[in-house]
């Protein structure tokens, strides 16, 4: 018994084709939107919470999204009338956006659940074969015992 992890990993079972039309109406605020809401509500509250530090607000200028001016196109990180500025691509130096932690954070959250299938399946086998040799093991001893 092997205890590597192949790469197609075994099927789930899982078949995505609809079945039967949806019965319940569609919802009236879609999944992305609450998403959204929720990280810009993170957003605001850790700007609020790192005003309070030493060098607060530089580190709150770090966490705001970048707005354009009024002027030559160039990005601020605090509005129009900020100081700290960005390049005009609109690059920051916290490395991507909010947008983009959260796709990177999806896909590990796919890698860790396919990982954990694999695992279940494995522990799923390992226990079945287990069973069959405590059962075989079992018949032995006691066949042995009734000779005797």
């Amino acid at each position: 018994m092997s205890t590597r992890i192949e790469a197609g990993g075994p099927g789930t079972g899982v078949d995505g084709a609809a079945t039967a039309p949806r019965v319940t109406p569609p919802p009236a605020r879609p999944f992305r939107q609450v998403v959204e809401a929720g990280t810009q509500a993170v957003v605001r509250s850790a700007e609020a919470a790192v005003t309070r530090l030493p060098g607060g607000p530089i580190l709150a200028a770090a966490l705001r999204p970048p707005t354009s001016t009024a002027g030559g196109g160039a990005m601020s990180a605090e509005g129009t009338a900020g100081t700290a500025g960005t390049p005009a691509g609109g690059a920051t130096e916290r490395g991507g956006s909010v947008e983009d932690a959260l796709a990177h954070q999806a896909d590990m959250n796919l890698y860790y659940l396919e990982l954990q299938e694999r695992i279940s399946a494995e522990n799923r086998q390992y226990t079945a074969l287990s069973n069959v040799l405590k059962a075989r093991h079992d018949t032995v001893k006691n066949a042995i015992a009734n000779l005797r």
